[in-house]
């Protein structure tokens, strides 16, 4: 008898559904730790997708893909003279990001550094204008 699990490769999903490819219903699937897009390719499979890493089963290099997005966001806040960064992301966080204590810890923490960032560079051009 032949055992059906080594011939055929098993895929790997943890089930997570999201809106990373900008559909207003959820538009992408987890396949082996990676996010595609379920509405690309055909009856052979999706071709677009494959970058982002899943925030479910991923969730380390998931918050490491979209670091200097974040960072970016406490810039801009920082620059636009915003009293306090806060903690936000275009499109929002997706939940499973936003009900982990330590992912968003560590995200509030790349905002704050960029707010910093952001208020340094506010104050060099202020400076630059008034010379």
């Amino acid at each position: 008898m032949i055992d059906k699990s080594n011939t055929e490769k098993e895929t790997k999903s943890c089930g997570y559904q999201g809106y990373e490819f900008g559909a207003h219903y959820p538009d992408s699937i987890c396949f082996e730790g990676y996010l595609w897009d379920a509405d690309s390719g055909d009856e052979l499979g999706m071709d677009n997708g494959g970058d982002i890493p899943c925030p479910a089963c991923n969730r380390s290099e998931w918050l490491a893909y979209y670091r200097s997005e974040i960072v970016e966001i406490g810039e801009e806040q920082g620059f636009e003279n915003h009293h306090h960064p806060r903690t936000v992301k275009y499109g929002g966080f997706p939940e499973i990001i936003r009900s982990d204590i330590d992912a968003m810890r560590k995200a509030r923490r790349w905002i704050k550094r960029g707010w910093y960032r952001g208020r340094k560079e506010r104050q060099i051009e202020e400076l630059g204008y008034a010379s």
